[in-house]
């Protein structure tokens, strides 16, 4: 675990829609982006040079976004970390609406060894 990346729960929120939206090979433009998350162009802009600089993610000469080999193990670790806190949210409060926002924050502020322990003990869970 070590070389892991601190990530605030802005980056992960950025760092989920850049994984969700990016098609194999064509990487993701700013607008796309800025459209899911209901953003500006600009924020995008600067989380992307942001990402750029720790290596999640390298940019075309007409901008698009392309996950490093870093960024898609980064984004593949936080999806599964992303899934696994808010089906316990969601199950633990199921008239909170969107637990999005919560989720992101709690996969800020929780130690990378304890999401992957609860991630094992929910996926241990769903095989039983």
């Amino acid at each position: 675990m070590a070389n892991r990346i601190a990530l605030t729960a802005a980056n992960i929120r950025y760092l989920l829609a850049l994984k969700t939206l990016e098609k194999e090979g064509a990487g993701t433009r700013s607008v796309d982006i800025a459209s899911s998350l209901g953003l500006s162009k600009p924020s995008v802009h600067n989380m992307m040079n942001t990402f750029t600089e720790m290596g999640l993610v390298s940019k075309n000469a007409y901008g698009a976004a392309f996950l490093t080999e870093l960024g898609n193990e980064t984004a593949n670790r936080y999806v599964r970390y992303y899934d696994s806190v808010e089906g316990l949210l969601k199950g633990s409060f199921p008239g909170a609406g969107d637990v999005g926002s919560a989720t992101c924050y709690l996969l800020a502020e929780m130690p990378e060894a304890s999401l992957e322990a609860l991630c094992r003990r929910t996926e241990a869970g769903k095989a039983e």
